[in-house]
Parts: C-alpha cells; structure tokens; sequence
C-alpha cells in the first residue's frame, strides 16, 4: 500500500470516528414532567418533549408507583391525548391504556406518539382517569387534564428565521457603510487639509515674487 492510499484510509477512518461520535454525543431531548399525580398512595408521572414539530413522533413516559405501600391493586389507568386543527377543532391523538386490573408496587412504559401534520400550533394536552385499591378501600380522582407538548409553528419560526438572517445582512452593510463613509471623511479631511495648505503655500509665494519684483533694483557696476 503506498502513501497516497495510506493516506486516504486514514483520513477516512477519521471521519468515521467523528460522524460515530457525533451520533454518540447528540443532544438528548428536552423532556419535562406534565401531570405529577400523589394521592391516596399512588404516584403517576407523566413525562413528555417539551416540543415538537407537526409530523413528529414523541415518546411520552407513563411511570406509575405505589408511593405508601408495597404494592397497590390497578383497577385502570388511562390515558387519554388531544391536540387541535384549524385552531378550533379538537383532535385526538392516542389512548393510552397504561395498567389495567394488575398490582404493582412500581411501572414505567414508553408510548409513541403521532403528531399529524396538519396540527395547529401551540398546547396538546391530555386527560388522565385512574381507579385503584388501596388496602382494599377503593380510590379514585375525578378526570384530569394537563398540558402535554407545544407544538411548534414551523412556518412563524422559519419566518423568524429569515428575518434575523436579513436583519443580520442589514447590520453587515450598514457597519460596512459606516466603516467607509468614515474613511472617506478621513480622506475628504486630509485632501482638504492638503488644498489649504497648498492655498497657504501658494499666496506666501505670490507675495514673495512680488515683493521681489516690486523692490528697486540695486545699482550695478560695470
């Protein structure tokens, strides 16, 4: 193998490494707890993105526990998601059937999500209904609503995008145009300063001459 090859597989392994530890190293979603329930010894943690973009997939976390007890009896836990189209029309995303007549003393799924394309921007939310046992006694919370995940508006934000880019451009050449009219006023002031000079230079010298002239010559000897 000569060098040049050598060469070339080496700088191709290092780009491989680079590309592998760029996927390795990828900035982990940002996450968040929407609907933190602690009542009558069950713990339920919903954690979901932050946000997400329309035609997106998210994983929503449902980890449910027995918070006083060892173990607690389900009767359901469900779960159920909405988002809006058109601004006003209320559609639904998924229904989560998280637990259903089990005991468990801890539980934790991951659910994957659609988000249509067609979704307005701005709050999907949810609605969480749960029945369960403790220690016999039966337990339950009216439905719940919570906020789920923002959906971002693709179309505002690639406007803003667009805007902060030309208000960057704008900013270029107006510091370019402040740079050059500053040099042409150096250059304006400098000819200016030269000319007067050059004024001065010239009357001093026309004076001289004619003083010169005007002076009676002396008498010469032959």
């Amino acid at each position: 193998m000569n060098l040049k090859k050598l060469g070339i597989l080496m700088l191709c392994t290092f780009l491989l490494t680079l590309a592998l530890y760029g996927v390795g190293n990828a900035a982990p979603e940002k996450t968040q707890t929407v609907s933190p329930i602690d009542y009558g010894g069950l713990r339920i943690d919903i954690t979901a993105p932050v946000q997400a973009c329309p035609g997106d997939n998210i994983t929503v976390t449902v980890a449910t526990s027995a918070s006083d007890v060892h173990e607690i009896y389900i009767k359901h836990v469900t779960i159920e998601l909405y988002g809006v189209i058109n601004a006003t029309t209320k559609v639904y995303l998924a229904q989560i059937m998280h637990l259903s007549e089990v005991f468990i003393s801890s539980h934790e799924s991951e659910y994957s999500i659609a988000i249509p394309e067609s979704i307005s921007p701005g709050l999907t939310y949810g609605v969480i209904d749960c029945e369960w046992e403790l220690m016999g006694a039966p337990q339950k919370i009216p439905s719940s609503g919570f906020a789920l995940t923002y959906i971002e508006n693709v179309a505002l934000e690639q406007l803003q995008a667009e805007y902060d880019e030309l208000n960057a451009t704008h900013q270029s050449i107006f510091e370019e145009y402040t740079e050059l009219k500053a040099g042409i006023k150096d250059e304006v002031d400098s000819t200016r300063n030269l000319m007067y000079v050059f004024i001065v230079t010239t009357i001093v010298a026309s004076v001289t001459a004619f003083v010169l002239l005007m002076r009676k010559p002396k008498k010469v000897w032959i």
